[in-house]
């Protein structure tokens, strides 16, 4: 059987390393496989329709936090908020997933020199590569990658980034180049109008790993049983693993995949 998986990629935070409003940008890739999506889709729109009565909602990780829009039906309701975040958190544990992240510390990237350029490329490469790793070890089926459009140079990057590892130049990944177009199929942009599920885990998952990075760093810490301190836990759930035991093409690849890779390397 011929597994068809996509990437769904999100970003958090502004990718210029002078910009002093985040001090961290993160991509976060969601990869589902394609028979799952409908799934999901079901599973979050119940969800939905239990806490707002209608399905035009959009798990957003900010407005969440701050009960923004249309979570501001939470303000001052303890209990309906915790009755939310629990089905949330039940939803996200046991739906079929992978997700993969790259972090990127811009007060480190600043100090060797990178510019917004620079870091829109290595974030993108990388993760582009650990997501044709994961399709190589699996040996079953091909992929393609959905980006939210963020700017049309950052577009272009991205394209760029695709397009390199189908290029017969391409070595990074020890592998015929005829190889990776066979598995990797497609890269589509959209809107945030597209409000696919996908997109919203991967929103949640970005700030969980924003939350991660800076409680590994001792920049900041958070109380057990908080929400930050939830979807931490939750992430390193979901975050890919490498099994312990898998044939040696599998291990081959998958040994080469940081699911939380942090940037720049020492």
């Amino acid at each position: 059987m011929n597994y068809y998986h996509e990437l769904f990629i999100d970003e958090l935070g502004n990718v210029n390393p002078v910009d002093t409003k985040s001090d961290i940008y993160v991509l976060c890739g969601c990869a589902v496989e394609k028979f799952q999506r409908e799934v999901l889709k079901t599973k979050a729109d119940q969800i939905k329709f239990k806490y707002w009565s209608h399905t035009e909602v959009v798990f957003h990780s900010r407005e969440l936090g701050i009960k923004g829009n249309q979570f501001e039906i939470f303000k001052g309701k303890k209990k309906l908020r915790e009755d939310f975040l629990s089905d949330l958190f039940q939803f996200l544990k046991q739906s079929q997933f992978t997700i993969f992240v790259i972090v990127c510390d811009k007060s480190k990237a600043k100090q060797k020199g990178w510019n917004s350029t620079k870091i829109i490329k290595t974030t993108g490469r990388k993760l582009f590569y650990h997501y044709i790793s994961w399709l190589l070890g699996l040996k079953r089926g091909s992929g393609k990658i959905t980006i939210e459009s963020a700017t049309a140079e950052k577009d272009r990057y991205y394209l760029n980034e695709f397009s390199y590892f189908l290029a017969p130049g391409c070595r990074e990944l020890s592998v015929d180049y005829r190889k990776v177009q066979s598995i990797l199929t497609s890269i589509s942009f959209v809107t945030k109008h597209n409000a696919d599920i996908e997109e919203q885990i991967a929103d949640l998952f970005s700030y969980a790993a924003k939350c991660k990075y800076l409680r590994l760093s001792k920049q900041q810490s958070f109380k057990v049983g908080t929400y930050e301190d939830k979807i931490i836990r939750l992430l390193d759930l979901k975050l890919f693993r490498k099994p312990r035991f898998a044939r040696e093409f599998k291990m081959k690849f998958y040994e080469s995949i940081d699911p939380f890779c942090i940037l720049p390397k020492k």
